[in-house]
């Protein structure tokens, strides 16, 4: 059965229905879920990256959002916490998550256009690796990077940074890596939408 959509007016509004790969096609504004976990430890912050899966239309094996997903027809923000369990195996509750607002984002490739709402919200991660079971579907592993690093990347400030984390559905059964990762490897969300989300990130500093 296929994924039936909200279509958005421009004043986020509700103006019609329609399946998932005619809003895709036509390029029509629909409602979308974004979590970024992130860990504290001594005082930095490590935001968490999915690596996509290679079989995905958009942005194969490229470091994302740590989950995210579309809201289907008649959802509120708040259903898309399920996109954690989905992808992640990780069970979250709504009033857990930072809501950091709406950002509105266009991405196009081949044969489909892109046009979100996203609604964005941060998660403090505070268990280990192995409360991971990634969505083999969807995810291939999972990967963190000290926000410095990443900011100062975005900004061009330095050619690579550090991520470290596992490939596979489990870090028990997966590969552990260490990688040295370039702007170009993370999905080209713009730089507007980088920034808010570093920057909130960068405000839990300190937080416990």
């Amino acid at each position: 059965m296929a994924e039936m959509l909200d279509i958005i007016g421009p004043d986020l509004q509700v103006v019609g229905v329609a399946d998932r790969e005619r809003v895709h096609r036509e390029g029509l504004w629909h409602h979308t879920f974004d979590c970024w976990l992130y860990r504290c430890e001594e005082g930095k912050i490590y935001p968490l990256f999915q690596l996509r899966h290679p079989g995905k239309k958009a942005h194969p094996d490229q470091l994302d959002i740590t989950a995210a997903g579309h809201l289907l027809s008649g959802e509120g923000r708040e259903d898309g916490v399920r996109e954690l369990e989905e992808e992640l195996g990780l069970p979250v509750h709504p009033e857990e998550l930072i809501y950091l607002g709406v950002h509105r984002e266009e991405m196009r490739g081949e044969g489909w256009i892109d046009r979100e709402y996203r609604h964005v919200h941060l998660h403090q991660f505070k268990g280990s690796w192995e409360d991971f079971n990634l969505q083999p579907s969807e995810v291939s592993g999972l990967f963190e990077a000290e926000l410095s690093e990443v900011v100062q990347l975005m900004e061009g400030k330095r050619a690579t940074a550090r991520f470290r984390g596992f490939t596979g559905t489990e870090v028990s059964t997966g590969r552990h890596e260490e990688r040295r990762v370039t702007w170009d490897e993370l999905v080209p969300h713009s730089k507007k939408y980088y920034r808010m989300v570093f920057q909130a990130l960068e405000a839990q500093r300190g937080r416990k």
